[in-house]
């Protein structure tokens, strides 16, 4: 079972979304997404394996497979709910691969700029080279320079638009991770251990919300490209965003996630 909190709806609901956050983060991620959701509907952050609380066994192979049971272990406890899963970045890669195992469970999906896996064999494999390297680097180097090093990704150049009080809690929060399992997490279940789930798109049937950011051409192509293949979607490209959507306009990403869970509550 994984490490979550759960917020009880200010209002009588028997829906509850459940949101995964990206690498390098935690549940906490989503703080000031909580008190703004919870006024219509419960909430479950997770903790995804090495990352903040999660107490995962270092002696397990953290796979998707496993983290796909543990998160099915977890959910079991609200089956009485309606199940609405989000996932950004690394954690919609597992929403999506949980979705595509257990969908008979969930009532809708929502994946913030995120890939159904690298189709190609050769490219899985150098993108795995990858991963391993920047796990060496948190064995050997540490979390500061690793942390140095991930902010100049131009996938996130974006924040450095924001306000210095937000990027100095994203950094606080990357900065209180801990790097032996930050390490393993990247070598488990990276992006290059991902299985390659593009040609089981079309077997979804689950209402699924695409988010994504005007300035994040990467996953904007990824996301059009997806949005072929999935039979019950919507995709939204938010104006002046970057690839962290939830954190770069906050407004809108809560109008967008309120908007499709009550689109699908009245489909009931």
């Amino acid at each position: 079972m994984l490490h979550y909190n759960f917020y009880e709806s200010k209002q009588e609901s028997n829906t509850l979304l459940i949101m995964l956050h990206g690498f390098i983060s935690d549940q906490h991620a989503f703080d000031y997404h909580v008190d703004v959701l919870s006024n219509q509907m419960n909430i479950v952050t997770i903790d995804l394996p090495g990352h903040g609380e999660d107490n995962s066994n270092f002696e397990y192979d953290w796979s998707f497979d496993f983290i796909n049971q543990q998160l099915d272990d977890t959910l079991q406890q609200f089956e009485s709910y309606q199940l609405f899963l989000h996932g950004y970045s690394m954690g919609g890669r597992v929403a999506l691969n949980y979705a595509l195992t257990y969908s008979d469970k969930l009532k809708g999906l929502i994946l913030e700029s995120t890939s159904p896996g690298i189709a190609q064999a050769d490219d899985r494999e150098e993108r795995m080279q990858v991963d391993n390297a920047r796990a060496k680097v948190l064995d050997i180097a540490g979390l500061e320079i690793f942390v140095n090093d991930w902010e100049k990704l131009p996938l996130f150049y974006t924040q450095y638009e924001l306000p210095q009080e937000t990027r100095k809690r994203i950094r606080d929060m990357r900065m209180r991770q801990q790097p032996q399992r930050l390490a393993k997490a990247l070598r488990g279940y990276g992006t290059g251990q991902m299985p390659n789930l593009w040609p089981k798109l079309s077997q979804l049937t689950l209402p699924t919300c695409l988010i994504v950011g005007e300035l994040d051409k990467k996953f904007i192509d990824i996301a059009s490209k997806m949005e072929k293949e999935l039979n019950t979607v919507q995709i939204h490209e938010v104006l002046n965003s970057g690839h962290t959507v939830h954190v770069e306009d906050e407004v809108e990403f809560d109008k967008i996630v309120l908007g499709f869970i009550q689109k699908e509550e009245q489909n009931d």
